[in-house]
């Protein structure tokens, strides 16, 4: 999920001179970490589900959208082509999953069509499929997800407020996984935002609330650079 942020702001008048590039900032950070983890998690859920899907596929004999949806898997499993560009390979994925969302719906499959949308920039795409997750999967393993990649999409469109909105979301919502994430990146950001106070409590709140995690460090590092 993020690695440290090389510039911090301690004055407010500071953050809104600067935060245009705090913004960008936070947006190449997170999408470092978001690639090292949430996106290298689904990836390997991916991979996974290709598999699974070739023995379903064989012994049941699947739907259209079944069909549609492992024919994405495929591609976003394929080697890397020196004449297909990855925008343009990413663009194929995407058109798979949306024609495999709309012949049947499915929560994955969603997942997938919000990511594609994410690495193509097209973040307004994505927060309306991640809306759509979490007002329709409300099942705390998939509304995580949705929570924290919403977030970061905030993020990677430069709407820190809504991204800490859906953090502090993720973080309310009863037996969520990925809330020491959220804590953890509420911080960063709020740190961003010339707000240090407010970022400490967050630090504070992952060491007290999830000794085990292994953000626990960088939380403490974080807070006592503070």
């Amino acid at each position: 999920m993020p690695k440290v942020i090389k510039r911090r702001i301690d004055k407010k008048s500071e953050a809104a001179g600067d935060l245009g590039e705090t913004v960008t900032d936070i947006r190449n950070k997170i999408k470092e970490r978001q690639k090292s983890l949430v996106y290298a998690f689904l990836a390997a859920g991916l991979i996974l589900i290709t598999v699974g899907g070739v023995v379903v596929y064989n012994r049941a004999g699947a739907g259209k959208a079944q069909q549609l949806e492992y024919e994405g898997y495929q591609l976003l499993a394929a080697a890397p082509s020196q004449n297909v560009p990855p925008a343009d390979r990413l663009k194929s994925v995407l058109q798979k999953f949306n024609a495999s969302y709309a012949a049947k719906k499915n929560p994955s499959v969603l997942l997938n069509i919000a990511n594609c949308n994410y690495e193509l920039g097209n973040f307004d795409e994505a927060i309306k499929s991640l809306k759509k997750v979490i007002d329709e999967y409300p099942e705390p393993k998939i509304s995580s997800l949705a929570y924290y990649k919403l977030a970061l999409t905030y993020i990677g469109k430069g709407d820190l407020n809504s991204a800490l909105k859906t953090f502090d979301a993720l973080i309310s919502v009863k037996d969520a996984f990925m809330q020491d994430m959220a804590l953890i990146e509420s911080g960063k950001t709020l740190e961003a935002m010339g707000k240090p106070e407010e970022a400490k409590n967050k630090y504070k709140d992952l060491i007290n609330k999830f000794p085990k995690s292994p953000l626990m460090n960088e939380a403490k590092a974080r807070l006592g650079s503070q």
